[in-house]
């Protein structure tokens, strides 16, 4: 009996104490029920949101032939606006103009033959060393740094052997055989048959290689070999 006493006194205290908080505004209860109660049903806010289509903006590079596919530099994005009923316009995003690379280079369709050499083949290098410099001045041994060169703009390419007058030092080339997936090669080397050919109006390619015995079974060889020019020279 005394301990249902004592819970009962003990419940009517703590509804005492909490009636007495609320009737003397004590604590922060009211101020938070104030902060999320709307009491006005009816009032309503416009926004409009606006989308801002981002502007292109092309930029034209002589080095690289007409016939390269055009790179995107910088990717274009939309910009967002919003603007209140009473005509306040606030940017949300601001638009990013897409900028396009062009060439106007010459035109370089070709169609040749694609051969293979190594570095160890008859009147080649004894150290493997390549006719052109790299784009930063400095030599390439196909024995030393592989049969792959690591350029700036196209990555991971193979190397070429062909007429350095027709095509200079440096210039990038998508080669198609028909046989193999097509690839991207840089012209960093240079042949008596290639400048032979090539002065009679023929193109006539090599494919680098390590050494002369991995260049067998590449399916090269093709007279039909489609040679189309990216860029002319570094």
């Amino acid at each position: 009996m005394e301990i249902y006493l004592l819970k009962l006194i003990g419940n009517w205290i703590s509804v005492l104490v909490v009636s007495l908080i609320s009737c003397l505004g004590i604590g922060d209860y009211h101020e938070k029920f104030l902060a999320v109660d709307n009491t006005s049903y009816a009032k309503t806010a416009t926004v409009v949101n606006k989308i801002v289509p981002y502007q292109t903006r092309y930029v034209y590079n002589s080095s690289k032939s007409r016939t390269a596919a055009k790179e995107v530099l910088v990717a274009g994005e939309n910009g967002i606006t919003y603007t209140y009923e009473n005509g306040t316009t606030k940017v949300l995003h601001e638009p990013v103009t897409m900028v396009v690379e062009v060439g106007t280079g010459r035109s370089g369709e070709y169609v040749g033959r694609l051969t293979t050499y190594g570095s160890d083949c008859a009147g080649c290098s004894k150290t493997g060393t390549v006719a052109c410099r790299t784009e930063n001045g400095k030599t390439h041994s196909l024995t030393r740094d592989g049969m792959y060169y690591t350029d700036s703009e196209y990555g991971k390419v193979r190397i070429l052997a062909a007429d350095l007058g027709g095509f200079p030092c440096g210039t990038m080339i998508l080669v198609d055989n028909g046989l193999i997936d097509p690839f991207y090669a840089v012209v960093l080397d240079t042949g008596g048959t290639m400048r032979k050919q090539y002065a009679k109006g023929y193109i006539w390619m090599d494919l680098a290689f390590v050494h002369q015995k991995d260049s067998k079974g590449t399916h090269t060889g093709s007279k039909n070999t489609k040679f189309s020019v990216q860029r002319w020279g570094w």
